[in-house]
C-alpha cells in the first residue's frame, strides 16, 4: 500500500471514533433537544481533539513509511512529542516518564503500520490479513485505540480538576470501546475465512 492508502484508512478510523465521542456525550444529557445542545457544545472540543488526533495518525504513518526506507526517524519523534495532546497539557512532574511512554508507543504504532505501508496489497484490510493474523490484527486495534488509559495515568498534570479529567477520560474511553468494537466486526468479515 501507500503511505497515503493507510492514512486515508487511519483517518476514517479518527472520524469514526470521534463521532461515537459525540454519541456518548449526547447519550449522557438524555438526548432530545438537551443532548443535542451538549453534542454542539462539546464539537467544539471534539473538533480539537479530532485536529489533534489528525495530526498524530498523519505523524504515525509518515514514521512507518520512514521505518520502512529505513530512514532517520528522530525528526519525526520530535514532531509527535510537540503535538501530542497529554505531553503538550502535561504540567506535572513525571515529564521525562511521561515522554519515555508516548515514544515507546509511538514507536510500536510505526513498527505496526510499517507491514502495511510496505503492503503490496491497495485495500487496507486485504493488506492487515496478509501481514497479521486475527489475534495480531486485535492487538493493533487495541494498541492504537486506547489512548485513555495514557490520560487516566497522567491526568493530574493534565486537567485542571479531578471532576473534569474523569469526564474527559469517561467519554474518550467510552468512544474508543465502542469504536474498537466496530472495528472488532470488521475483523470478524475481514478473517471469516480462517477461523
Amino acid at each position: 500500500m501507500t503511505k497515503a492508502a493507510v492514512w486515508r484508512t487511519y483517518q476514517d478510523f479518527l472520524d469514526a471514533m470521534t463521532e461515537e465521542m459525540l454519541g456518548i456525550v449526547t447519550e449522557e444529557f438524555g438526548g432530545g433537544l438537551l443532548g443535542k445542545a451538549a453534542r454542539r457544545g462539546a464539537k467544539h472540543f471534539t473538533d480539537d481533539i479530532q485536529s489533534e488526533m489528525h495530526r498524530q495518525g498523519r505523524l504515525v504513518v509518515e514514521y512507518a513509511a520512514l521505518l520502512d526506507q529505513g530512514d532517520d526517524v528522530d525528526d519525526c519523534e520530535e514532531r509527535f512529542l510537540r503535538t501530542n495532546p497529554v505531553y503538550t497539557r502535561y504540567d506535572g512532574p513525571r515529564e521525562n516518564e511521561l515522554r519515555h511512554h508516548l515514544l515507546s508507543h509511538f514507536r510500536q504504532l510505526g513498527a505496526d503500520l510499517e507491514p502495511l505501508v510496505a503492503s503490496p496489497e491497495d485495500d487496507f484490510w486485504v493488506a492487515m490479513r496478509a501481514e497479521y493474523t486475527r489475534p495480531e490484527a486485535e492487538a493493533i486495534v487495541d494498541r492504537h485505540f486506547s489512548q485513555a488509559e495514557t490520560f487516566a495515568e497522567y491526568r493530574d498534570g493534565v486537567f485542571s480538576s479531578r471532576r473534569l479529567g474523569d469526564k474527559v477520560i469517561s467519554v474518550i474511553e467510552s468512544g474508543e470501546t465502542r469504536f474498537r468494537g466496530s472495528v472488532y466486526d470488521t475483523l470478524d468479515q475481514t478473517y471469516s475465512d480462517t477461523e
